[in-house]
């Protein structure tokens, strides 16, 4: 029994590791690089966590990467490294060693090689949900072009006794440096999942390197062969008398190579997502709706209740009047004075009335005014939402 336990427990803890990873998650503890494998040029993570100090390499064999964080957490110092490889330098021309055969000029040095071209920045396109922004540098920079090889050095002119002094060999020509690389595209399209302040603060912590390469230098000119050297030589004569033979020239230098010439920088993109832009119009559009509701209400309030202060005072104006005429009716018996009293009655009556009618009449068109204005914002909050549905149809059929 026990030992089914024991095996029960391994198996659920088995099973509890495997779910704990079954999680996408690439975690990068600070200070530590981690190189990304080169066969996948899409990756998808459900975190991305670079901790401060964290290096992400991207191999340079591949020449572009789609990398895509549904959140990421980015600490300070962090690295995404995409950079082209630098060019291979030339090699040197071989020198021409030794004296050439008699009366024979020198041998040319042998021309240096011409350095590779730096390869491109990788370009990189990036679609995250930042949950933590400290401070990023993305590197698509282009390589570097390898320098051109120097040329050879010629070889001695031959020796010479029946023939004039023959020259020393060329030098090489020098090697052409290689063009530097183009820097790599980069396209960072973000959503803030947690406040990281304004936009422009966002932007000034993700820094972006993508200028070209520096071209390679060029070779130099291999240096020219040495001519032989003056010499005396003795006639051949009855007289045996000596003759001065001049030395043969020095072979020329030979012709430099071309400087290679600087990559171009690539592109750059960093922006919100989209959706996210919208959401902000649409709660700036939201509070505005509710900020004019307010405002429309509390004035609606003070108008009812103007019309109701209003109501007041006419009937307590009546009840006056009332109490008027019935002291009139018990006091006096003349008809004159009771008739006066009602005649003024109705016109308070009608004058009240009236006032009660404009101020009704100025509540409902501040009612209708309302309305109006809600409606229009409402029209606008649907057109952004149409706009907003629209783009988004768009971004999943691409």
């Amino acid at each position: 029994m026990n030992r089914v336990l024991m095996g029960l427990m391994v198996l659920l803890g088995s099973l509890s590791h495997a779910m704990v990873h079954a999680e996408n998650v690439l975690h990068v503890k600070a200070g530590k690089t981690h190189e990304l494998s080169a066969q996948q040029s899409v990756l998808s993570y459900d975190k991305l966590i670079l901790e401060d100090g964290a290096v992400l390499k991207v191999p340079n064999e591949l020449e572009q990467l789609q990398l895509n964080a549904a959140w990421a957490e980015i600490g300070n110092g962090v690295s995404i490294l995409a950079q082209g490889p630098a060019g291979k330098d030339g090699a040197a021309g071989a020198d021409q060693e030794g004296q050439a055969e008699e009366c024979k000029a020198g041998k040319r040095g042998a021309d240096g090689t011409h350095g590779t071209q730096g390869g491109e920045g990788v370009a990189l396109t990036m679609v995250m949900g930042i949950a933590k922004l400290g401070s990023l540098t993305i590197n698509s920079r282009g390589g570097d072009g390898g320098n051109g090889g120097s040329g050879g050095q010629g070889q001695q002119g031959g020796a010479f006794d029946k023939c004039n002094a023959p020259a020393g060999g060329a030098g090489g020509a020098g090697g052409d440096g290689g063009d530097g690389g183009n820097g790599g595209q980069v396209s960072l399209t973000y959503r803030l999942l947690v406040d990281q302040g304004n936009q422009d603060d966002v932007r000034s912590r993700i820094s972006v390197q993508n200028g070209g390469g520096k071209g390679g230098q060029a070779g130099a000119g291999g240096k020219g062969g040495a001519g032989t050297e003056g010499k005396y030589i003795t006639m051949r004569t009855l007289t045996g008398n000596r003759k001065w033979m001049a030395g043969g020239d020095e072979g020329e230098t030979g012709v430099a190579g071309k400087p290679g010439r600087d990559g171009v920088k690539g592109q750059v993109l960093v922006q919100q997502d989209l959706r996210d832009r919208m959401d902000a119009m649409l709660q700036n559009q939201s509070a505005q709706v509710t900020a004019l509701k307010d405002q429309l209400v509390t004035k609606l309030a003070e108008e009812k209740k103007q019309v109701e202060e209003a109501a007041k005072q006419a009937i307590s104006a009546l009840e006056q009047q009332v109490i008027s005429l019935q002291s009139n009716m018990q006091g006096a018996a003349d008809q004159t004075a009771v008739d006066q009293s009602i005649t003024q009655i109705g016109q308070q009556v009608e004058q009240q009335s009236a006032r009660i009618d404009e101020l009704g009449a100025k509540l409902e068109q501040s009612i209708k005014a309302m309305q109006s204005q809600l409606d229009q914002m409402s029209k606008q909050v649907n057109s952004l939402n149409d706009k907003v549905d629209s783009l988004s149809s768009n971004n999943n059929s691409q």
